[in-house]
């Protein structure tokens, strides 16, 4: 009977060990962490489309502007997320009292600290100079006057 068992064990554990091997490497590929033998775009388009040396240099050529200038694109991005942030944060900050501008600029100015940095609230990745509020606003914020 122990022999048994210890077959049955061991079934179990290499069938297990497959399972999460398949399940991690399903995983691996679709987060592209690996990636699908073949090789990349161009090499799949010179085998598909038959490029000559010509065409393969300048496609070449072409993809590695284009990443270049999605990277700048993305950075430009970040760029600009940031200062509409920190403007928002200022025309906050322009509407508030002086002793309550205190305390906005301990509390709410550093979200990254207090929420995990990028942690989907509204806050930017990229911290101001440590210390430094939030900028003033460029003209005061309309307030509705009751």
């Amino acid at each position: 009977m122990p022999a048994k068992s210890n077959i049955l064990f061991g079934l179990l554990v290499g069938v297990s060990c497959l399972l999460l091997g398949f399940a991690l490497s399903t995983l691996a590929y679709r987060d592209h962490y690996l990636r699908v033998p073949g090789g990349g775009l161009i090499e799949r388009m010179d085998h598909e489309l038959d490029l000559t040396p010509a065409q393969r240099n300048r496609i070449g050529a072409v993809l590695r502007d284009t990443r270049i200038k999605v990277m700048q694109a993305r950075q430009d991005f970040y760029h600009r997320r940031h200062e509409l942030f920190w403007n928002g944060l200022g025309e906050v900050r322009g509407v508030l009292t002086p002793e309550q501008q205190k305390i906005f600029d301990r509390d709410f100015t550093h979200p990254w600290t207090h929420r995990g940095r990028g942690g989907g609230d509204g806050g930017d990745r990229m911290p101001p100079e440590e210390g430094a509020p939030p900028p003033a606003p460029a003209q005061p914020p309309l307030v509705p006057q009751n």
